[in-house]
C-alpha cells in the first residue's frame, strides 16, 4: 500500500499546487495545519475526519490504509495576521510599532519560520492585513506597524454582518440574534482579548434572550455546498507542496 492523503478541496484549487503550512491558530496560538495556494493567495484550513485505522481508500491503481479524509475550506488569513500582530505588538497599556518581517526569524513551539515567511510573501494579503488592522509608518526607511484597535473592531463588525450567517443557522432568527450568532462564529478565530472587545461593541447582546437561540446553536464546522468542492489526492513524496488532481475513490 502507498500512503496518500485523500482530501476535499474547493474547485478553485483543484489541480493547483498547495503548500502545507503550520501556523498558530488565531484563537489558541497552538500550531495548526493549513494549506496555501500561494499563486492565488488563498489560505485553506484543515478539518480531518480520522477513521482510526478502521477504513481504507481504494483508488485507480492504488490503495491507502489511511482511511482519513481531510476537508480544506477557505479561511481569511487576516485572522492569522491579527493573532500574530497581537502577540508581538501588545505591550502593556499601549500597542508598540513592530517590524512585521521580524516574524520571519521566529522559530519556536508555536512559530514555524518557513510557514510564517510563506504567509508574509503573499503580498496582496499582507497589504490588506496592514490596511485593515494596523497603523503603518515609515521610520528611517523601514516600514513598521502596530495594531489599531478601532480599525480591528471595525473590521470585526463587518465580519458580523447578519447577511453572512450560514443558512444552516437561519433558524435562530434575524436582527440582533443573527448578529450575535455571527459574532459567536467569528469568535472561534479570536483570542479572548478580541472576543471581549467584539462583544462589548454590541453591548454584550444584552437584548438577546439566551433560550431564544442557544437551543439552536450548532457546534460544528459549516461547509459550503458540496458542488463547490472536488476530491483530490496528495501523492506521496511530494514534500511540502501538494499537487492536486481530481480522482475516483471507493471506501473499503
Amino acid at each position: 500500500m502507498d500512503e496518500r492523503k485523500v482530501i476535499v478541496v474547493p474547485r478553485a484549487q483543484s489541480g493547483r499546487v498547495l503548500r502545507e503550512l503550520r501556523l498558530p491558530h488565531p484563537r489558541s496560538g497552538v500550531p495548526a495545519s493549513y494549506y496555501a495556494d500561494t499563486e492565488n493567495e488563498v489560505l485553506l484550513e484543515v478539518a480531518t475526519i480520522d477513521m482510526n485505522g478502521r477504513r481504507s481508500w481504494l483508488g485507480d491503481g492504488w490503495v491507502s490504509s489511511d482511511g482519513s479524509l481531510s476537508v480544506l475550506t477557505p479561511t481569511d488569513p487576516l485572522f492569522i495576521y491579527l493573532g500574530l500582530l497581537t502577540t508581538i505588538s501588545q505591550g502593556g497599556d499601549e500597542w508598540k510599532y513592530v517590524d512585521v518581517d521580524s516574524l520571519r526569524l521566529e522559530t519556536n513551539d508555536t512559530m514555524d519560520a518557513l510557514s510564517i515567511g510563506a504567509l508574509l510573501d503573499m503580498s496582496g494579503v499582507r497589504r490588506r492585513a496592514l490596511h485593515a488592522l494596523c497603523d503603518v509608518r515609515d521610520i528611517s526607511g523601514d516600514t513598521v506597524a502596530r495594531i489599531e484597535p478601532a480599525k480591528v473592531v471595525a473590521w470585526l463588525r463587518r465580519k458580523c454582518d447578519p447577511g453572512r450567517l450560514p443558512t444552516v443557522l437561519g433558524s435562530v432568527g434575524g436582527g440582533l440574534a443573527a448578529q450575535r450568532e455571527m459574532a459567536v462564529l467569528v469568535s472561534e478565530y479570536l483570542s479572548g482579548f478580541w472576543v471581549a472587545r467584539l462583544f462589548d461593541e454590541f453591548g454584550g447582546f444584552a437584548g438577546v434572550l439566551e433560550n431564544d437561540v442557544l437551543v439552536r446553536r450548532v457546534q460544528a464546522v459549516v461547509f459550503d455546498a458540496p458542488e463547490s468542492y472536488a476530491l483530490g489526492v496528495a501523492t506521496p513524496g511530494s514534500g511540502s507542496k501538494m499537487p492536486m488532481k481530481e480522482v475516483s475513490l471507493f471506501i473499503m
